[in-house]
């Protein structure tokens, strides 16, 4: 591995002021670079297979969850197709027994409206009698026959 001292000894010659020397270009530079970049590109490989990894056990992670949660809604849906009918008979009884509890109650205004108008009719007969018999009495009278 390349140390920080080994990278500037490359450069040294180059880029020291003073009288000329050797040059200090390594012979083979792409062996050079290759060694100096062989601990990066080591551990590169190591994280792109860390993340490989991790990317397959979340896919496959994922496919599980999505498989429970497409099980877990199919037994919801066929728990709530059998409640349905029950839930539908039981809905339609209290509509029913609403529906009663209201005509009972329609049934007795009717029946309190219908004694409160006989009470009236009652009360009225005999003066409707009264006033018709006095019209037929005035009409009698006025041709001049009595019965």
């Amino acid at each position: 591995m390349a140390t920080t001292r080994n990278l500037l000894s490359r450069f040294r010659l180059m880029a020291v002021p003073g009288a000329a020397g050797i040059a200090g270009v390594p012979v083979d530079r792409e062996a050079a670079l290759r060694e100096e970049l062989a601990p990066v590109f080591a551990v590169l490989r190591e994280a792109d297979h860390d993340a490989s990894d991790t990317v397959a056990r979340a896919r496959a992670e994922g496919e599980a969850r999505r498989a429970r949660t497409n099980q877990d809604a199919r037994r919801i849906l066929d728990e709530a197709r059998e409640a349905a009918p029950a839930a539908r008979e039981a809905a339609a009884a209290a509509e029913t027994a609403s529906a009663e509890s209201d005509a009972a109650m329609l049934r007795e205004a009717a029946h309190e409206e219908a004694g409160r108008i006989r009470r009236d009719a009652t009360g009225r007969i005999p003066t409707v009698v009264d006033e018709l018999v006095r019209r037929v009495i005035s009409a009698g009278s006025s041709s001049g026959t009595l019965p």
